[in-house]
């Protein structure tokens, strides 16, 4: 099963390394309207979302790499991601313009919630790394004394 799983990843990340490619090409195509156009809002827009979505994909693919390498995905590439997207469609409603007090309250809580997450799952990483290091050293310590 595990083999499978890898095949999946491997399948998903050469998926997201071409939609990344094409994301990049996107991006640099939606270059010719601004360098056109009489003001740069009214070139810009597609190229804002086109990039801010080239960000989401390096994330997810960040993800898929980390996988990869270690066969489990931290949590934080995950809530990466999410800050990302989250943080992607908060620019664009207020690029666009179209958005209200509650959807701005809304979009802030989500980040808030998510970036709280982080930070705690970052310091609890952190804390099992000490702990796993001073078990090593002790380990080592042990076995020197030992010899």
């Amino acid at each position: 099963m595990a083999t499978i799983v890898d095949y999946i990843v491997i399948l998903l990340a050469a998926v997201m390394i071409v939609g990344l490619v094409l994301a990049l090409y996107k991006v640099a195509s939606d270059l010719i309207p601004i360098i056109y156009a009489q003001t740069f809002d009214l070139g810009s827009k597609n190229f804002v979302i086109d990039t801010l979505s080239t960000f989401v994909i390096l994330e997810l693919l960040l993800g898929f790499l980390q996988y990869h390498g270690a066969n489990k995905i931290a949590p934080t590439y995950i809530l990466d991601a999410g800050l990302f997207f989250v943080t992607r469609e908060l620019m664009i409603e207020l690029y666009s313009g179209s958005i209200s007090a509650v959807d701005l309250l809304s979009f802030g809580a989500v980040i808030g919630a998510l970036g709280l997450t982080r930070i705690i799952i970052s310091k609890s990483f952190k804390d099992e790394e000490k702990v796993l290091q001073a078990q090593t050293l002790e380990a080592e310590t042990e076995r020197e004394s030992r010899s």
